[in-house]
């Protein structure tokens, strides 16, 4: 009994512990300020209506390119890691390993090196700099996901299909895609809500042109400090996060979200 209790004591001060930031902004948007008071009087929408439209042109910015580059780093990740795993490379680990080195360097770092190389491409503050930028971060994840979950796949079902008459590229087309879809959702969750958060590496490819919505904040909170409308657009990212999240759950259903996709062979 108190093991049990112990155990549900401890679950709880997690789920608040993690819970809690996101609890605070949601509640100080409908303040205006983050030295929150739980009183409903002080409850209105004035943070949302004091947006100012240079934050919602970059909050556009930031969603169109985060979805984006979602995209194109598994278009790009999921054949290369099929051709990975199922081609049975030697050079397998090599590649893979190679390919998480932007998870392995700091974001930090990662931006300088890509500013030195987009400077002379005249990449820098621009969209497809933004773009570039978050496919080198992206498509680590995206080939870890990937390999994760055509290792996890019975090769079965690709071998019938070749020995039917059905080319590789068929069988990719018409066996594997739909075979990982639920899991390639996943992925494109996990990468899209990182995307829409990321700053470090953008702060040195983003531009007055080129404004994600992470870097316009960070700029207004250091020059005017916590302003009700930089809490309200901070209460929006969390909305598209729980909103895309949301969006994938009810279109997989939880099995898959409980992390459970693949998880057989057979």
């Amino acid at each position: 009994m108190l093991a049990r209790l112990a155990w549900a004591v401890y679950l709880t001060v997690l789920l608040a512990w993690l819970v809690f930031p996101i609890a605070l902004v949601v509640i100080a948007s409908f303040e205006g300020d983050l030295q929150v008071s739980l009183a409903l009087r002080q409850f209105s929408l004035d943070a949302y209506r004091a947006i100012p439209r240079g934050y919602w042109e970059s909050f556009r910015f930031t969603v169109s390119v985060a979805a984006l580059a979602t995209v194109c780093s598994l278009l790009i990740s999921v054949p290369a890691a099929w051709g990975l795993v199922r081609g049975r490379l030697p050079e397998r680990g090599v590649v893979s390993n190679l390919v998480l080195l932007p998870d392995i360097v700091p974001q930090l770092i990662l931006g300088i090196a890509l500013l030195t190389v987009f400077i002379p491409l005249r990449l820098s503050n621009s969209f497809a700099g933004v773009l570039l930028a978050l496919m080198a971060m992206n498509l680590a994840m995206g080939l870890r996901f990937s390999e994760a979950l055509l290792s996890g796949m019975a090769e079965e079902y690709e071998q019938a299909a070749q020995s039917l008459g059905a080319g590789r590229l068929t069988v990719f087309r018409l066996i594997v895609l739909p075979m990982i879809a639920p899991g390639v959702a996943i992925a494109a969750l996990f990468l899209f809500m990182q995307n829409l958060i990321v700053f470090e590496l953008l702060f040195f490819i983003a531009g007055p042109r080129a404004t994600p919505i992470s870097i316009l904040l960070f700029s207004d909170i250091i020059d005017r400090g916590v302003v009700p409308q930089a809490i309200g657009m901070s209460a929006l990212l969390v909305y598209a996060g729980i909103a895309f999240y949301a969006a994938v759950a009810m279109l997989l259903g939880p099995k898959y979200l409980a992390g459970t996709l693949m998880s057989r062979k057979g």
